[in-house]
């Protein structure tokens, strides 16, 4: 036996004398009941992400809490020394972790986790994100505050407590706190924030914008106090697609406040988050290992001016105009908070009504119209059957709404505006891609608008996103073949408004630009969810020859090469 080994016997009989025989080390002895105590205080599960997570009871009170968060590691802790008088090493905790999560991934069951919101069987679930961990469960038939559902949620160390609600309030309450000019505006207010309730149905992002002094950012900070308070009460869009991402991700009502623009890659991402999408990212410190975010989110964006006029995105707006608040109805920040806070617990219960008679109604619901966003409008209609309303006059209102974005789109996207002044004078018109281009071109003003086409196929590609928006003001458009010749027929089937014709609700406008245009990502970390359009993706040409629009539509082109009778019609 050499010297080395000699030693290192002697080595591990003492170590076996330290350990009273068992032939364990200290860390390890720690590790070992470190993992017993949580298996026996606590149920270990994993969640649809594949990261652990357990469910611990401490003072009576039952929290859900990742195992690799600073809050699990210190339950622990704290549990070893209650139990055995002796502080847990590093050590031991890091190993007891590991197995921990072993345990939670592959022995545990797979548990899905909301972020504030929650729905089950009918039955929406409302995190309040308090100390005491409690969630108010909303039916059909009420609502109650429970210590114990049967559904579990994702905190974030961000989140604050909803008020304590209390009965007897009225929504209209809201509206003596907010500078809201419409009173249709107002009811459509009200619906959408029922609607936030909702988190399986798309829902629009709703924009307030006006003048300074339109008190925009207080409308937004009132709106998130009562649907997902947090630390963090105003977002910015983040440098990248992963920023935004995660954002939207941690935040069950994320507000963007103070926008002047929406860049290409940011509107699409919030088209994603509106009618629900997906984002991947690397995992850190992995070579193939991915993180899938998943969300559909109800937005709050404000800007003095609307800040995108892509057709995409705005079709997915509830357009909101604040007017500016006179000089002798301002207040001092102190005062107006103080009536606001005093009002918020009966706000809440009063909204907490709202959803459970909306949920009575909805199944009720049948829409004679479909507008856009129709999710969102069976519940709004819903919502107004319970309030006395009436689901005739939302839907009416609503409509009205959608004829507002189109025009917004009108009136700010070159193409769009050359195009509909072009079939002011053209009933039908067919030809070919390139001399339409030459037409319009005639018509335009020089220097051209910035997002003016240069070749025959941007204006094909553009025609593409526009192509709802101007089925909404009667023109019709065919892709077929004439003669062996890829050609377009434009008709027009109504009365079409004109540039000078005021809108029932004037909006504020930004100057249009082109990264307004929503792009689809060039990387391939953006997966497509079921429930939003197709992403219609066109590149840069080579050289700056055409210009360049990245973005999602509902449309693809799709003609055969060889039927001459073949079209698509838009």
């Amino acid at each position: 036996m050499s010297a080395n080994e000699i030693e290192a016997q002697a080595a591990f009989q003492e170590q076996m004398k330290d350990d009273g025989g068992d032939g364990k080390s200290p860390k390890q002895s720690c590790a070992k009941e470190l993992i017993q105590l949580a298996v026996d205080h606590c149920d270990l599960f994993h969640d649809e992400r594949n990261d652990g997570y357990a469910v611990v009871t401490h003072n009576k009170i039952r929290r859900t809490l990742k195992l690799r968060g600073k809050e699990f590691r210190r339950w622990l802790a704290g549990l070893y020394y209650t139990t055995t008088e002796k502080a847990a090493n590093n050590e031991g905790i890091a190993t007891a972790m590991n197995v921990l999560e072993a345990k939670a991934t592959f022995d545990g069951r797979m548990l899905e986790l909301s972020n504030r919101f929650a729905m089950r069987d009918g039955v929406i679930y409302i995190d309040m994100a308090d100390c005491h961990w409690r969630v108010i469960k909303i039916s059909s038939v009420g609502w109650e505050v429970m210590t114990k559902p049967p559904v579990l949620f994702r905190r974030y160390s961000h989140q604050q407590a909803l008020p304590a609600p209390i009965k007897g309030g009225t929504i209209a309450l809201l509206h003596n706190h907010l500078a809201i000019k419409s009173d249709d505006d107002k009811l459509l207010v009200q619906a959408w924030m029922v609607a936030c309730a909702f988190p399986n149905t798309p829902r629009p992002a709703i924009t307030f914008h006006g003048p300074q002094g339109a008190s925009k950012t207080t409308t937004a900070r009132i709106l998130k106090s009562i649907t997902d308070p947090s630390l963090t009460e105003s977002l910015d869009l983040g440098k990248s697609p992963a920023d935004l991402a995660q954002t939207l991700d941690h935040h069950g009502v994320p507000c963007f406040d103070n926008l002047t623009s929406i860049p290409g890659w940011a509107a699409d991402l919030l088209c994603r988050a509106v009618t629900g999408g997906a984002f991947s990212k690397r995992e850190l410190f992995s070579d193939d290992s991915d993180i899938i975010l998943s969300f559909k989110r109800a937005l709050i964006i404000t800007g003095i001016n609307i800040p995108t006029h892509a057709p995409d995105l705005l079709d997915r707006l509830l357009l909101i105009e604040l007017e500016r608040i006179s000089t002798d109805k301002r207040m001092d920040e102190a005062t107006y908070w103080s009536r606001y806070n005093e009002d918020k617990p009966k706000l809440f219960g009063a909204l907490l009504d709202a959803i459970a008679g909306t949920l009575a109604h909805l199944p009720n619901v049948k829409l004679d119209r479909m507008p856009r966003m129709a999710d969102f409008a069976r519940i709004a209609c819903a919502y107004a059957e319970w309030a006395g309303i009436g689901s005739d006059r939302m839907l009416d209102i609503i409509m009205q709404h959608t004829s507002r974005q189109t025009q917004e789109i009108l009136d700010t996207d070159p193409v769009a505006s050359a195009i509909r002044d072009f079939m002011q004078m053209h009933q039908s018109w067919t030809g070919t891609a390139e001399k339409l281009l030459e037409l319009l071109n005639e018509a335009v003003t020089i220097p051209k608008p910035d997002g003016w086409p240069k070749q025959p196929n941007n204006l094909t590609r553009k025609i593409n996103i526009l192509h709802s928006t101007l089925n909404e003001v009667g023109i019709s458009i065919r892709k077929h073949k004439l003669n062996g010749e890829k050609v377009m027929t434009l008709e027009s089937s109504a009365e079409l408004p004109t540039s000078s014709s005021p809108s029932s609700h004037a909006p504020i406008h930004a100057d249009f630009n082109e990264d307004d245009e929503p792009s689809a990502s060039k990387s391939s970390s953006l997966i497509s969810s079921p429930l939003k359009p197709n992403e219609y993706n066109t590149k840069d040409d080579k050289d700056d020859k055409c210009d360049k629009y990245e973005v999602l539509s509902g449309v693809q082109e799709n003609i055969p090469a060889d039927n001459d009778e073949t079209e698509v019609t838009w």
